[in-house]
């Protein structure tokens, strides 16, 4: 690849913690990554040379990133991001080459044998299909304009669109699948790197992980959503997680993920909200035979006093 997106703001947020090493070394590592389209040598010296980490404090700065934001699989360093964005590269790059070669095939059928013969010079390919056969020269303008994410692995660092669909009985273990599931069955797009996106659709991804709620099973919930709405659902995850609650426990005592995730949060923080309250001194105890003979006894004084 040569261009990938690059979201300041959300690298910013990412890196913030880093040093000045940190950060450029994971900026070589990327390019690197969508450079060779493939996951990074699993051999860290090796690396070091191709990143040109010489110094002491570089390798312990690569040391740092690849264990943050890099996982180590059989055949070398993984990203889910960059292997999210060359996938959706190579999928883009497919359709568009199909695209081409109905479009050149439409036009042979419609114009004769002929019209190919003219505009051909690499095998009978016509100038569509020449565009998307291999690497094009425009990638550039090529792409979607997906803004980079460069969150690190365990931060749910954001997915992108998947080649394949998942099975119904695949149980996401992080809420980065979930938005491939929700972009590719239901068109409900979500960016993981934006944030405005994140706000609103990470909790509730965060609670199908927890539950272990399974793809078959959401899409289920979704059929379900869709056929008992009455009116338009104006954000279908926060909708089918309610009637996923619905689905899942009585009516009276339906709760979302989402809500059963805070309560379980506030249960977890009260033995430590319980034990730094102060303690409430008790109430002074009044006798009451004593108290009524005070009052009674009040005029006799008065009167005495005049």
């Amino acid at each position: 690849m040569n261009h990938y997106p690059h979201h300041i703001g959300d690298f910013n947020s990412a890196t913030i913690h880093l040093t000045f090493v940190e950060r450029a070394l994971y900026r070589e590592l990327l390019d690197l990554y969508y450079d060779t389209e493939r996951p990074l040598n699993s051999d860290v010296k090796k690396l070091a040379r191709r990143v040109r980490a010489v110094t002491d404090e570089q390798r312990a700065a690569l040391d740092i990133v690849l264990e943050e934001f890099f996982t180590l699989c059989e055949d070398g360093w993984h990203n889910e991001r960059c292997d999210a964005e060359i996938a959706a590269y190579h999928q883009k790059q497919e359709q568009q080459r199909k695209a081409g070669q109905a479009s050149a095939k439409a036009r042979g059928a419609k114009k004769g044998a002929s019209a190919n013969g003219g505009g051909s010079d690499e095998g009978g390919l016509t100038g569509v299909e020449r565009a998307f056969n291999g690497r094009s020269t425009n990638q550039n303008q090529n792409q979607n304009h997906r803004k980079e994410t460069s969150s690190p692995k365990d931060g749910g660092d954001a997915t992108g669109v998947q080649p394949e669909r998942l099975a119904d009985d695949a149980v996401p273990s992080s809420e980065a699948p979930w938005s491939v599931v929700f972009g590719q069955d239901f068109g409900v797009e979500v960016d993981p790197t934006d944030l405005q996106s994140r706000k609103k659709f990470w909790p509730l991804a965060a609670g199908w992980v927890a539950a272990g709620l399974s793809v078959g099973q959401m899409r289920a919930a979704v059929a379900k959503a869709r056929l008992e709405a009455r009116e338009g659902i104006a954000y279908l995850p926060a909708y089918v997680d309610r009637v996923l609650a619905t689905m899942q426990q009585p009516a009276a005592a339906a709760e979302s993920f989402v809500e059963r995730a805070a309560r379980e949060r506030m249960s977890d923080l009260a033995p430590l909200a319980a034990a730094q309250a102060p303690v409430a001194k008790p109430a002074p105890v009044v006798d009451g035979y004593a108290f009524f003979a005070a009052q009674a006894a009040a005029p006799a004084l008065i009167e005495v006093a005049q």
